[in-house]
């Protein structure tokens, strides 16, 4: 059985079990196959956890680093920062990343697993943000006070806008509406401390 038969079944099975109570036996056992066998293919629970995470991310088609320097020419900052939103929001909402999601979400407070995969996710949602603030001040579109802090806050803010956006659709409440923009807007006025107005050619 291929690595990615194996993921697609753990997935399966951790949303209809959870992760914080699988143990290898019972994922071997989903995916048809010994539990030496599958230890031939992922090191822990934690490494499985981590491929799945990776395959998901892979297969919508959404990559960790891409070229920003290409990707924000032609653009001013807030058409960057709200395409670089809405695509991120556009992956999380694919079917498989929302079950793993849910998953995760559910689980972080109580399992070291779960956890280790926000705090993985996290991590590279900040180098990007970081890759991407490089691209913008290096193509002269703007410039950032504190640029660590500026990537940090920018991240989070983006992150916790998304999360909420997902829990008022959910509710069927209007709390979220124009709030990407509002959020944006918002960080521009407080971080950007130099900004060149036109589109960068």
């Amino acid at each position: 059985m291929k690595k990615e038969e194996i993921l697609s079944k753990l997935l399966v099975l951790a949303s209809q079990k959870g992760l914080r109570s699988l143990s290898m036996s019972e994922i071997a056992s989903a995916a048809g196959l010994k539990k030496s066998s599958l230890y031939s293919h992922f090191e822990s629970k934690q490494d499985l956890i981590n491929e799945l995470y990776l395959f998901l991310r892979k297969r919508s088609n959404t990559k960790a680093f891409v070229d920003y320097s290409s990707y924000v020419k032609g653009k001013d900052l807030r058409e960057i920062f709200l395409s670089v939103a809405i695509s991120y929001d556009e992956m999380n909402r694919k079917p498989e990343m929302k079950t793993f999601y849910k998953v995760i979400i559910s689980e972080k407070v109580l399992s070291k697993d779960a956890a280790s995969v926000i705090i993985k996710e996290t991590e590279t949602m900040l180098n990007a943000t970081r890759a991407l603030f490089k691209a913008i001040e290096d193509n002269k579109i703007a410039f950032f006070k504190d640029f660590d802090i500026a990537a940090l806050t920018f991240a989070l803010l983006i992150h916790s806008a998304l999360d909420l956006r997902l829990d008022a659709e959910m509710a069927e409440s209007n709390i979220a509406d124009g709030i990407l923009e509002k959020v944006i807007d918002g960080f521009i006025n407080s971080y950007v401390k130099e900004k060149n107005c036109g589109k960068n050619i």
